[in-house]
């Protein structure tokens, strides 16, 4: 394969696209800040309203601020994300048609990369005219024991 080939392309463009879109997002959202209250005996709750056991004077009220994009941002990165899923499942077929192009093309590989090795011709027309010869099977030999030994000077 072909190290920069045209679907490479298209996905290293894709990314490159991505990553851009991104970087403007970020720019562009608006900073914002809600208040929070800490609720509990060690000031471990958070609500959004304040805690119903403190009085209105409880110094748990804090700020947090936070990001928030705009509603013409989220409609256009919803867009993006359409516009690029789209994208993605047309690469998907051209390299599964792409691929299943291939594996037409291609011969069979055999061991070591090599291709499969045809037979001579003349062995090919000698081996399918002679029919085939049954299998012989040996039986097991079967040893005989050996014979106990004796001991020659028994005293008796």
């Amino acid at each position: 394969m072909n190290p920069l080939s045209p679907l490479a392309c298209r996905l290293i463009a894709i990314a490159l696209m991505a990553g851009g879109a991104m970087a403007v997002a970020m720019a562009q959202t608006e900073r914002r800040s809600t208040q929070v209250w800490r609720c509990g005996p060690e000031g471990r709750e958070l609500r959004d309203a304040p805690c119903p056991e403190s009085g209105a004077g409880t110094p748990g009220q804090q700020r947090i601020d936070y990001d928030q994009p705009s509603s013409a941002q989220s409609a256009e990165a919803r867009r993006i994300a359409a516009r690029e899923a789209k994208l993605a499942r047309e690469l998907e077929r051209d390299r599964q048609r792409l691929e299943a192009q291939q594996a037409r093309q291609q011969q069979a590989i055999g061991i070591h990369g090599r291709g499969k090795q045809s037979p001579p011709p003349d062995a090919a027309q000698g081996a399918a005219s002679a029919p085939p010869k049954p299998l012989k099977t040996k039986k097991p030999k079967t040893h005989k024991p050996k014979p106990p030994q004796t001991n020659a000077n028994t005293s008796g």
